[in-house]
């Protein structure tokens, strides 16, 4: 006990801004708690850089903001965080405003909006004083963000846009000089991704949602970006220019729509024309949807493009439905040298029987193509989902062997379990 007690003076011996610090790690209602410690705590949260009003222990109300703020005493906020609210109506859009004009009066560096469903967001349109800081670094909403004046973020590198519909807007790039990092989460609709004139732009992520009213196609002009993160769905998606790039990842969103029908030929056509755009990236990463586009495009014998990629890295499942794409992959990247593989079992991914009626719809027999193929060895999505451990080791074994036969330049073949990692070297 007298361990206990003295380590407790220990901590409320320290400075306040050490004792700030630490309560910047948790969210704002948690930190407020502490006022009840001792006298020594009662105005201690009063002044932590970090006001994040996530649903910790339960979900805050707008009093409870408002009573924050209202005790609040610090010049300085580093990060401000609006999450769900417990509402009884839709917020007033005054309410919103006054929260954002008191982050953006103490120059508040990392702002964070995830407020969809509590305000009438189509027609919000942010305050001007939102559109004018000398101190905002990182800033992510989840909704449309539409400027009335003209955008001066001098600082901001980091810009995540969720569910938006709209494109970026130029004069939003061009008000952003040093922005480095884009992303676009749940984004629809049809968009042009111009990043033209966003030369330190380099890290750019793309996570498209197929939506029921809102569909259509996007270009990406993007000559400067290094880093590439790709998910799209069966819509069109153009890469115009991505000359630069270094890494790339690209998957399928199949998330959140077994109710929406994809379209696997428009699909696989786009994928190998998407593959062709990133022939020379010298890192590449692919997940298990992808590959079985590609696996559909192998079946059908339609020609691929010869990749320069060095190392290759792969999210999936040793499933029937993935290997034929799997493999020409490999076959198709002569310059190999290092393959890394996450083996997986939580990924969501094309339905089989979805595939067995496309190769149908095509003249091609499912079973006859792939089952009594050579890959006859390889279960379902199902059946490797719902094996045991000797069975995906046992299936590793027979990928290994597959690898060494079709990739002569491979120094380096990572196998990437939950729990355990398997590394070859030649």
């Amino acid at each position: 006990m007298d361990t206990i007690i003295e380590g407790a003076d220990t901590i409320s011996s320290m400075p306040d801004v050490i004792l700030h610090h630490i309560l910047s790690f948790v969210p704002i209602g948690l930190a407020i708690r502490t006022s009840v410690l001792s006298k020594r705590w009662k105005h201690v949260w009063c002044e932590t850089p970090c006001l994040d009003f996530s649903p910790y222990v339960r979900t805050p109300t707008a009093r409870d903001i408002n009573q924050t703020l209202i005790s609040y005493r610090a010049l300085k906020i580093t990060e401000f965080h609006l999450g769900k609210l417990e509402l009884e109506d839709w917020l007033p859009e005054s309410q919103l405003d006054s929260w954002i004009e008191f982050a953006m009066s103490r120059n508040v560096e990392k702002l964070s909006l995830i407020m969809s469903y509590c305000f009438d967001e189509e027609n919000y349109r942010f305050p001007d004083c939102f559109y004018h800081s000398s101190s905002l670094e990182n800033l992510t909403i989840d909704f449309d963000m539409i400027p009335r004046c003209a955008v001066s973020w001098k600082c901001l590198r980091t810009l995540i846009l969720s569910h938006s519909f709209q494109p970026v807007a130029a004069d939003v790039l061009s008000g952003c000089p040093v922005l480095e990092t884009l992303a676009l989460l749940s984004c629809g609709g049809t968009q042009c991704i111009d990043l033209s004139n966003s030369p330190s732009l380099t890290t750019l992520t793309i996570i498209r949602r197929k939506y029921y009213s809102i569909q259509g196609s996007m270009e990406i002009v993007a000559p400067h970006v290094r880093n590439l993160n790709l998910g799209n769905t069966d819509e069109p998606c153009t890469l115009v220019d991505v000359s630069s790039l270094a890494l790339c990842r690209l998957g399928i969103s199949v998330e959140d729509q077994p109710y929406v029908e994809i379209d696997l030929l428009q699909l696989e056509n786009m994928m190998l024309k998407i593959l062709a755009k990133v022939q020379n990236v010298q890192k590449l990463t692919f997940d298990a949807a992808f590959l079985q586009t590609l696996s559909l495009a192998q079946l059908r014998d339609v020609p691929f493009p010869t990749l320069k990629v060095q190392t290759v890295t792969l999210y999936t499942m040793f499933a029937i439905s993935v290997m034929p794409g799997m493999v020409k992959l490999l076959q198709n990247s002569p310059g190999l040298k290092k393959l890394v593989v996450h083996v997986v079992t939580d990924l969501m991914c094309i339905e089989e029987r979805d595939m067995e009626r496309y190769l149908h719809s095509q003249g091609l027999n499912w079973w006859d193509q792939c089952w009594r193929s050579k890959y006859e060895g390889f279960p379902s999505l199902k059946g490797f989902c719902n094996g045991k451990a000797n069975l995906i080791l046992e299936l590793s074994a027979s990928f290994i062997e597959i690898v060494l036969k079709n990739v002569e330049t491979l120094d380096t073949l990572v196998l990437e379990f939950k729990y355990v990692s398997i590394v070859l070297r030649r």
